[in-house]
């Protein structure tokens, strides 16, 4: 076989499955580097979220331990005055709220003259 059939039948035919095989690499690494960057705005978008929740999961176990501290209180202080003592303190605080909002609402009189 010549040099000249070799390079014809075997090296260029060789050659250009070469480069076909090149260019699909390059496509596809092309690709997955695109995949790569999406993939990784998408873990930063995550990390941003889990440390938003964390700091909200972190806020209500503060408010949590201060709610049951107050319940504590709360507890503290119907053993020393006693639970009847206490209900009626309680309502009576909740009578005067509801008084102070009566007289705080802006009362409107719409009255049409004719």
């Amino acid at each position: 076989m010549s040099a000249k059939v070799y390079r014809d039948k075997k090296a260029l035919p060789l050659v250009e499955r070469l480069k076909e095989v090149v260019k699909s690499l390059t496509i596809k690494c092309v690709q997955l580097a695109e995949q790569g960057k999406k993939l990784t705005a998408k873990v930063d978008k995550q990390q941003k979220q889990i440390s938003r929740l964390t700091d909200k999961v972190m806020e209500q176990n503060n408010t949590i331990e201060r709610l049951q501290e107050k319940a504590s209180d709360f507890g503290r202080l119907e053993r020393h005055l006693g639970r009847d003592q206490v209900q009626l303190i309680v309502e009576r605080s909740k009578v005067l709220e509801q008084a102070e909002k009566a007289n705080k609402r802006p009362k409107h009189a719409f009255e049409m003259s004719r």
